[in-house]
């Protein structure tokens, strides 16, 4: 991890060790997204690093699970490999992790882990690990990826490694917290996209009518994402035991396009010369490029529009 992006996340973690969970309280919701939001604008790889951290505490409040007292640094670790699951294996002396788990971002600083596993009695599960346990390995970099380059994103091995059993898979996805928490995702986004537009803002001059009308158009998608940001903040407030499932993934699809559109546009309003010159604007819109990778596009679009279908939604006003 860049010494940067490292300062910066420890700052936020030092500013807010722990934000207020979504519907903990009136403005909760999106006093946590406004974090997000401004320190993406920042460093989408700090923020990265930051929102697991938080995300992770929230988790165990969710599931009423207390954090280890010397716990410093958290990450979650979700992604599956089908053809080999992280295995878990709970004896009489404990819970051992066996296998490889891909994609563990910010492994390299991670004091303490919650990841999804495979029990092999009870099935899919949550557990939580201690990185400075024995038995682990974090094997090479594979990322290549220009985007969110100062994010180490390697796998780790576990040997034999004591972890403890948090519940089923279920008590991970099955929260309210759990779509909550992807909107907070979307928060991330939408503060990287709104600097890639305070950008041109700030070099647009009258005489750039075709720049002008590219600033337009990201005003009207930003100001819409706002509009969106702030009702399902009130909705999360109000009823936080909701999940809003439909609200969330109608909140991402739209910030995922919104942000491709502004990365897009940024460039053909400014031509080569940010990208080429500006080292933390080229890094902000590779990092956004592949960070909105995580909404699975048509996929996610397709279940929500059977989810609409089925609940017959109209759009009327």
């Amino acid at each position: 991890m860049s010494a940067a992006s490292l300062a910066r996340f420890e700052l936020a973690l030092q500013a807010a060790p722990q934000l207020p969970a979504p519907g903990a309280y009136a403005g909760a919701t999106l006093e946590r997204w406004r974090t997000l939001s401004a320190l993406a604008a920042q460093d989408l790889a700090a923020c990265k690093l930051a929102e697991a951290h938080w995300d992770a505490l929230t988790i165990l409040a969710d599931i009423g699970a207390a954090p280890p007292p010397h716990a410093r640094i958290w990450s979650v670790w979700a992604a599956e490999n089908p053809q080999a699951p992280l295995q878990l294996q709970c004896q009489a002396q404990g819970a051992r992790l066996t296998g490889t788990k891909s994609w563990c971002s910010g492994a390299d600083i991670t004091t303490h882990a919650l990841l999804t596993c495979e029990d092999l009695e009870r099935g899919a599960c949550l557990a939580l690990v201690d990185m400075r346990a024995p038995g682990i390995a974090i094997e090479g970099q594979g990322w290549q990826a220009l985007g969110m380059r100062h994010v180490p994103t390697p796998s780790v091995r576990f040997e034999a490694t004591p972890a403890t059993w948090l519940g089923e898979r279920s008590v991970y996805l099955q929260r309210p917290g759990f779509w909550h928490g992807g909107a907070g995702i979307a928060a991330c986004w939408y503060g990287a996209a709104c600097e890639i537009a305070q950008l041109l803002r700030r070099k647009l001059h009258a005489e750039q009518p075709h720049a002008a009308a590219h600033l337009g158009a990201m005003f009207s998608q930003l100001r819409a994402a706002r509009g969106m940001f702030h009702a399902l903040a009130q909705r999360i407030d109000d009823t936080p035991h909701a999940p809003w499932i439909e609200e969330v993934q109608a909140l991402r699809s739209f910030v995922r396009g919104l942000a491709s559109d502004i990365i897009e546009r940024s460039a053909r309003a400014m031509g080569p010369g940010p990208l080429c010159t500006d080292a933390a604007h080229a890094q902000r819109c590779a990092d956004l490029a592949v960070w909105v990778t995580q909404q699975h596009a048509e996929k996610d679009d397709a279940a929500l529009g059977l989810a609409a279908q089925a609940a017959g939604i109209v759009w009327e006003l």
